[in-house]
């Protein structure tokens, strides 16, 4: 993981919050085919949506008419099978099917299909041929003779290709965090680097990566029955270190939707899908995460306006309040995950800025955490300079 190398000096922060670019709600698209009921991957490609069941289903791909919802078109991998399908993504050439799905926690068999897509978008072809990269987790992390179902640490459903990797997220049914691994592209079998880790509070099922604004979205839901679904937006990162820059987390009105696969159409639109489960059937969606004055055909900014600067023995936080009154909760946290500083203050159009006295703040690496309603808002900072 690359070091946070551009926060080495970094002791103060003004950082400028603009909530009035909210996310809209999510709008149905369309109720998907029975024939894809467990939905829980998606990508673009050519112009043609696809998807994949997850367990135990068939070891195929399915082309989504999004006006009706119906597989319009399926292939088949011929020599895979569907252990538990939990995601998909791409590059230039490849797609790749993550079947590294785990809720037992003692599979030993994780692995990940690369198929061509110049074969998946041959119309001629009904099954094609994949290749294979094989992956386990160091022995300090997986521990399967010790595990029970749902409590485990790397149980994983997500995953982005980027530039040579492939980048995991796991799903911490524990302790409600997200870790990032890294594998390579090419086949073979690997062992997965653990990189990084981020609080997500909740457990994640989906990731997509876009190429265009350097952001990545997540999806999942807080553990329990129904529960909340979370969406995620991270950006302003360096390289491949996703969890060092700004993180959204929107917890949407969707209750007890078991929602597991994002794409990003534009910039701006998400579209997601969750699979049959309780009262809900498979559907996709679509929500808006840029300002609903922004053109989102031309907006290449991310939906929150998060900007830093040093200032002298302060923390000045600027919260544009588009409402009479914000109540927020504004959090410092330390690497142990103790809340050194914890704060309420409400913010309006006239009260934008809360100043807070950061000169005692020891030295080390600290989350700015300011909380609104359905938004959790994060930063990672260090403090390097302090006695």
């Amino acid at each position: 993981m690359k070091k946070r190398h551009n926060y080495l000096f970094l002791i103060f922060l003004i950082v400028n919050i603009a909530v009035n670019a909210q996310f809209s709600k999510p709008i149905i698209i369309t109720e998907l085919s029975n024939t894809v009921n467990e939905t829980s991957g998606l990508i673009f490609h050519n112009s043609e949506l696809w998807t994949h069941n997850d367990s135990g289903n068939e070891a195929t791909l399915y082309s989504i008419d999004t006006l009706s919802g119906e597989a319009i078109r399926s292939v088949k991998i011929v020599n895979a099978k569907n252990q538990d399908w939990e995601d998909l993504c791409k590059d230039e050439n490849y797609a790749y099917i993550g079947d590294f799905g785990n809720n037992s926690g003692k599979r030993d068999d994780l692995k990940i299909y690369r198929i061509s897509l110049t074969d998946l978008s041959n119309k001629d072809k009904t099954s094609i041929t994949a290749e294979k990269i094989n992956f386990s987790y160091a022995k300090n992390i997986y521990q399967a003779n010790s595990t029970k179902r749902h409590n485990t640490n790397f149980d994983c459903e997500a995953f982005i290709a980027l530039k040579d990797s492939l980048y995991l997220f796991s799903k911490n049914w524990i302790n409600q965090k997200t870790y990032l691994y890294a594998l390579p592209k090419t086949p073979g079998t690997y062992t997965a680097n653990l990189c990084d880790s981020l609080d997500t509070e909740g457990l994640i099922c989906g990731a997509d990566y876009n190429a265009k604004n350097n952001s990545i979205a997540l999806i999942g839901y807080i553990k329990g029955v129904p529960a909340s679904s979370i969406i995620f937006i991270l950006y302003d990162f360096e390289d491949n270190d996703f969890f060092s820059g700004k993180t959204i987390r929107y917890e949407s009105e969707l209750s007890g939707y078991q929602t597991e696969a994002i794409i990003f159409t534009d910039n701006c639109k998400l579209w997601f899908t969750n699979e049959k489960f309780l009262s809900h059937k498979q559907t996709l969606f679509t929500i808006n995460i840029c300002p609903i004055d922004k053109n989102i055909n031309s907006s290449i900014k991310s939906p929150f306006n998060f900007n830093t600067d040093i200032s002298d023995h302060e923390l000045k936080i600027e919260f544009e309040c588009p409402k009479r009154k914000c109540r927020t909760q504004i959090e410092i946290i330390d690497t142990y995950h103790n809340k050194v500083i914890k704060k309420r203050h409400s913010f309006n159009k006239t009260r934008k800025v809360k100043t807070l006295n950061v000169s005692n703040l020891p030295k080390g690496e600290y989350m700015l955490k300011i909380t609104h309603k359905e938004y959790k808002i994060t930063q990672r900072f260090a403090n390097y300079n302090n006695n």
